[in-house]
């Protein structure tokens, strides 16, 4: 029997948790990205002026997609940081505060930037 393996299975569920994240910020951004295409389609079956907007929902797209590719290695180094700390027999601080306090900011903004382009392509 592994020692300790309740915390080393808790360690790889958090870790899947936020792979898995990740992968939902990355598929998200890139329906960001394609939502201009279709806001420019939209405009032009209906005959209306394209939105000046539309091309930074795109942006927003990549912004988040390279969001979700940066997570993938930060939630490794977490993965590993813990697991070194649970192999270990003295007591070791594994807080992150830091990379987790910014990543919380960067998800902040970009979830008001996306707010902030598409609010006015839907309200017109």
């Amino acid at each position: 029997m592994i020692e300790r393996y309740t915390d080393h299975a808790a360690n790889e569920r958090t870790f899947l948790a936020w792979i898995r994240t990740a992968l939902a910020l990355v598929a998200f951004g890139c329906v960001l990205a394609k939502f201009d295409l279709f806001l420019r389609l939209l405009a032009i079956q209906h005959a209306m002026p394209a939105h000046q907007s539309f091309a930074s929902t795109s942006q927003v797209g990549i912004l988040t997609v390279l969001t979700g590719i940066l997570l993938i290695p930060v939630s490794y180094w977490r993965f590993c940081k813990v697991r070194t700390a649970l192999n270990e027999t003295k007591t070791m601080d594994i807080a992150l505060a830091k990379v987790e306090g910014i990543l919380t900011i960067v998800l902040i903004a970009l979830c008001l930037a996306v707010f902030a382009v598409l609010l006015p392509a839907v309200t017109g």
